[in-house]
């Protein structure tokens, strides 16, 4: 004989696969902000340095991210959405500075710092700390936040974030994307998922 107890445990084993299922599995269309009231306000943080190499890696050094197509495909439902890119570059690199610039005019705030050498003669390149500080000072004023990254260092801010009560949201890069920075956002999806998304 069956009681209510029973139904609710099955209900329970239910709800975990579920979600999973809701943030693998989401169309582009359904992961796009939309504003569920006026004004909806959505910060998307990119971090360059880091889609820059898993791209490289995954698509070979030929393939680079359009990011005008990022821009126009998180801007279509007519929510309010500022766009912040993290990077590192080298004074010295004419071609990442015409790059920052290029960034600027597409209407993305650039937050930029040169890269350290450290006395190795190695280099120093992250914007880890920096994109965690900006997001959290953003945080209080907006509904939605959008990470751009495939880093699972950034797990416990997308955690800060939920108990917040802000709607988090990841674009990483294929099969290089931490499992639990997956896990804690409220969405994913691939960042092949976007249209005209690769250039090479």
């Amino acid at each position: 004989m069956r009681d209510d107890n029973d139904d609710f445990a099955e209900q329970g084993d239910l709800f975990p696969e579920q979600k999973q299922e809701h943030a693998w599995n989401l169309t582009d269309k359904e992961f796009v902000p939309y504003p569920h009231r006026q004004p909806w306000k959505v910060g998307v943080f990119i971090d360059v340095q880091n889609l820059y190499l898993c791209v490289r890696s995954v698509f070979g050094s030929q393939a680079k991210i359009n990011y005008r197509a990022l821009k126009e495909f998180l801007s279509q439902n007519g929510a309010v959405v500022r766009m912040t890119a993290f990077t590192c570059y080298d004074p010295e690199n004419h071609s990442q500075l015409e790059f920052i610039h290029a960034l600027s005019l597409m209407g993305y705030r650039v937050v930029a710092k040169p890269v350290k050498r450290l006395p190795d003669g190695s280099i120093k390149a992250n914007m880890d700390m920096e994109m965690a500080i900006e997001i959290m000072s953003q945080a209080p004023f907006l509904d939605e936040v959008i990470l751009v990254t495939g880093d699972g260092d950034f797990t416990p801010l997308i955690d800060q974030l939920a108990k917040m009560g802000k709607l988090t949201k990841v674009i990483g890069p294929d099969r290089l994307t931490s499992p639990e920075l997956i896990r804690a956002c409220d969405a994913f999806i691939n960042l092949t998922q976007i249209s005209g998304i690769l250039d090479y």
